[in-house]
């Protein structure tokens, strides 16, 4: 097809010629009042065009914003803007070490796992009972170390929480300790100003009976100091709120501004730093507790001696652990930024040692070599393009040159321009040109139908009388009027003639 098409490129570019000659030769004899001479073309056998004429861009097949999903510091760097990239190359990495620790243990106890299975299976020995009893005294020790700190941050949440609100907070406040406080910056809302006095009032309260020295680390004690630090931390998000909207003036001073917004950052960063040391310290409680559990267990398999069940039960452990592995692994992947593809980076703001956020798009890549055209079809056109049609691409870029692509996509909702429904449309390039390259506009041709090896002659040599067609034939030096029966109408001025004309004969152009 793409063949027939280049050839019809070079063909319509002589015949397109010829028309034009032949009506520019009518219009001028239509224009001089008339004349013997009369513009005459020769019928032929060819193909006829149907086709639909649109503009477009072209855009990258593939484009993507690429973020971490966990905050971090960037450890390395290994692209730059206008780099191309291969697909998988590393972008830019985060700092691992803590995950990698992770990612050896988790393969300690795989292979761990795996040799109390191996020690199951052949029966233990004295020696491997004392061993597990040493792990399951190990774990013991480890458990009550994993305790002291979840106490130690329980007690130190107090400290950040009363820190947050008595020594940072409770400067923009009058009264802040009474059954009145007011916060004593300008606050346009009414509403969040209502809000903040009252959550001063509710965290005095809550400061005053809270458990500073918790005896017990139950997760009901747990959940209370974690629900009261989330109370204070929205307390200072609001404050955080009123503060942002200062500016200095003839009473407030930019300094003193400056000062209030770093003291209310300094009381969120302790109320979150005391959060996630409790969260931290829990975790690594029950991680110590698991270990613990499963020490115990697999000392009591090895003292009650080996069993189908027991070994069963052990090789589900290795199942466990070989997951635990390919969690930490998948976390240890996601450390590392990858190209999803080839292509072309267009974005890179990492900057090495610098901490990025969950979610924060650094690094743009687009498909450099995989280039499409995206174009809107009016509603009067689109049902005569079809997916797979091809097309003829002009760009002011390249005078003289012609591509060739297909249509890849056709959008089935429906895009407004200037009041008209419009329908957009991928066009993606037949071939790679490295030549072209994204933001280039284009000329569309888009062939939507040819009807092939037909006798055609130019629209302008038919005439309509009533519901029948009529064409004036030289034969010699007379002309005689010929009923012609017509096709199928193509884009280019021609008309495929089904009956009355034949490849060869001559035919008058008619001024219409």
């Amino acid at each position: 097809m793409i063949t027939k098409i280049k050839q019809y490129i070079q063909d319509n570019k002589k015949v397109s010629g010829a028309v034009i000659l032949g009506t520019l030769v009518v219009l001028f004899f239509v224009l001089r009042g008339g004349s013997s001479t009369q513009a005459t073309m020769i019928v032929e056998q060819g193909n006829v065009v149907e086709k639909v004429i649109l503009t477009g861009k072209v855009k990258p097949a593939e484009e993507v914003n690429l973020a971490f999903d966990r905050t971090g510091k960037v450890a390395t760097i290994n692209t730059q803007v206008g780099a191309s990239v291969f697909a998988g190359q590393t972008l830019v990495s985060l700092d691992s070490s803590e995950i990698y620790a992770d990612y050896l243990k988790a393969q300690a106890n795989v292979a761990s796992a795996q040799a109390r299975l191996d020690e199951l299976k052949r029966g233990s020995r004295p020696e491997e009972i004392a061993i597990s009893q040493s792990e399951v005294s190990n774990a013991t020790i480890a458990l009550a170390n994993a305790e002291d700190k979840l106490k130690s941050a329980l007690y130190e949440s107090y400290a950040k929480a009363d820190d947050a609100v008595h020594n940072n907070v409770d400067s923009l406040f009058s009264n802040p300790r009474t059954n009145n406080p007011q916060i004593s910056i300008l606050i346009n809302d009414t509403q969040l100003k209502n809000d903040i006095n009252m959550l001063r009032y509710q965290i005095e309260n809550l400061l005053t009976v809270w458990d500073q020295n918790p005896s017990d680390i139950s997760r009901a004690t747990i959940v209370k100091i974690t629900s009261d630090l989330t109370t204070i931390k929205m307390f200072v998000d609001k404050v955080a709120i009123a503060v942002s909207s200062l500016s200095a003036n003839s009473s407030l001073s930019a300094t003193t501004v400056d000062t209030y917004k770093a003291s209310i950052s300094t009381a969120r960063t302790g109320l979150i730093s005391a959060q996630n040391s409790i969260s931290t310290a829990e975790e690594k409680l029950n991680t110590a507790k698991s270990t613990l559990l499963i020490a115990q267990k697999n000392l009591a398999l090895k003292q009650a001696g080996t069993s189908v069940e027991e070994i069963s039960a052990q090789e589900a452990q290795v199942l466990q652990y070989e997951a635990q592995l390919q969690a930490v692994s998948a976390q240890l992947s996601k450390m590392t930024m990858r190209a999803p593809f080839a292509g072309l980076v267009t974005k890179q703001d990492a900057k090495r040692g610098e901490i990025v956020t969950a979610g924060t798009p650094i690094v743009s890549v687009i498909s450099g070599d995989n280039l499409e055209i995206e174009a809107n079809v009016s509603e009067i056109s689109v049902g005569k393009v079809a997916v797979g049609n091809v097309v003829l691409i002009t760009m002011d870029a390249f005078p003289g040159k012609t591509f060739t692509g297909r249509v890849a996509y056709i959008e089935p909702g429906e895009t407004i321009v200037d009041g008209v429904v419009n329908f957009k449309v991928r066009i993606m390039f037949s071939e790679k040109y490295p030549e072209i390259k994204t933001g280039l506009s284009t000329n569309l041709e888009i062939i939507t139908a040819i009807k092939e090896n037909v006798v055609k002659v130019a629209e302008y040599a038919i005439t309509t009388r009533g519901d029948k067609k009529y064409a004036l034939k030289k034969e010699g030096k007379r002309e005689v009027e010929v009923e012609v029966i017509t096709g199928f109408k193509g884009s280019d001025g021609f008309v495929e003639v089904i009956s009355g004309l034949v490849p060869g004969d001559t035919v008058v152009l008619s001024s219409k």
